[in-house]
């Protein structure tokens, strides 16, 4: 497996949905939307037509030989790799994601960015659940906000994905988190949110380190956390079922062990904000309280720099 697979700790914590109505929701996200059986053949699909051919028609038809020879743009991911990936998802329950370049109907083929995780039957694992992303087509903008910058492109808040570290924007992250709110509710379950800063790397060093707290991120969260860019220095991580207990064990385990792994050792700053079920606070609410939270960790970050710099986390407390 990759650095892009992400470990699960408990099987149960993952969500058991209809085909149908997945299918529905994950084909308005991506491209293509599609479930496979153990062996990585395709058993169903999101509606409309599938890499250029009739879905009738790709029943059946193995994911792995799909994919097409080398390419310009990066080393072509093998037949018997991704198999491997295939059984080692259904085997030790964890997602994945990379690139891929597919081929489509007749000589064409196309890159994609390429997600898969387990599909629960019962607490056994029945098969993979498969999002397609098209990484040729047009950058895909909101519309009621894509007013453009000075050079004519979109910004980064105007897009779904982050350019630098592929996590969900700001905006489309809060909007993710809103739709989890009510279930808690009716489950009578918490959520955490932590947001993870690094506004003491250097200007030029920030993308890096971006990019690879992004990367050790998606390695050890659970795939029903979320992952988002919140700004240029701060990455947010929405936790399902957690209390603010386990959200600070969280935090302090991610302030001992993510710095060695960052460039130039980057101090890191952790805001953890819990929220309740039935306290009414919606996603804005919460994520204004992870940047209260993040200020004060860094202000305790500020107070002992010059004596004993290490990173910091605080919790966002009512009173």
């Amino acid at each position: 497996m990759t650095k892009s697979q992400l470990p699960v700790s408990l099987m149960s914590t993952l969500p058991v949905l209809s085909s149908t109505s997945w299918l529905a929701v994950g084909s308005m996200l991506a491209d293509l939307a599609f479930e496979t059986d153990k062996l990585g053949r395709f058993t169903a699909f999101g509606p409309g037509r599938v890499l250029g051919r009739q879905a009738s028609e790709m029943i059946g038809t193995e994911l792995a030989g799909l994919l097409s020879g080398p390419s310009q743009e990066e080393a072509a991911l093998s037949a018997s790799e991704l198999r491997s990936i295939i059984a080692t998802i259904c085997v030790e329950c964890v997602a994945w994601h990379g690139r891929v370049r597919l081929r489509g109907a007749g000589e064409t083929s196309l890159l994609y960015r390429l997600s898969l995780a387990p599909r629960l039957s019962g607490t056994t694992v029945a098969g993979i659940y498969g999002l397609l992303f098209d990484m040729e087509a047009p950058e895909l903008a909101l519309p009621e906000l894509d007013t453009g910058t000075a050079s004519g492109l979109p910004s980064r808040l105007e897009t779904m994905l982050d350019e630098e570290t592929g996590l969900w924007t700001s905006m489309v992250f809060g909007d993710e988190i809103s739709r989890r709110l009510d279930r808690l509710d009716v489950e009578e379950r918490p959520g955490t949110l932590l947001y993870l800063g690094f506004a003491r790397a250097e200007e030029k060093m920030r993308a890096a380190v971006a990019m690879r707290l992004a990367e050790e991120l998606r390695d050890i969260v659970r795939p029903t956390d979320l992952l988002g860019r919140i700004n240029e220095t701060t990455i947010g991580l929405w936790c399902d079922n957690m209390d603010h207990l386990t959200g600070g064990e969280r935090a302090a385990k991610f302030c001992s062990t993510l710095p060695a792994l960052l460039p130039d050792r980057t101090l890191i700053t952790v805001g953890l904000a819990p929220r309740w079920h039935g306290s009414g606070e919606d996603a804005n609410i919460v994520m204004e309280h992870a940047a209260v939270a993040l200020r004060l960790a860094d202000f305790a970050v500020a107070r002992e720099q010059e004596t004993n710099p290490v990173s910091a986390w605080r919790v966002w407390q009512t009173d």
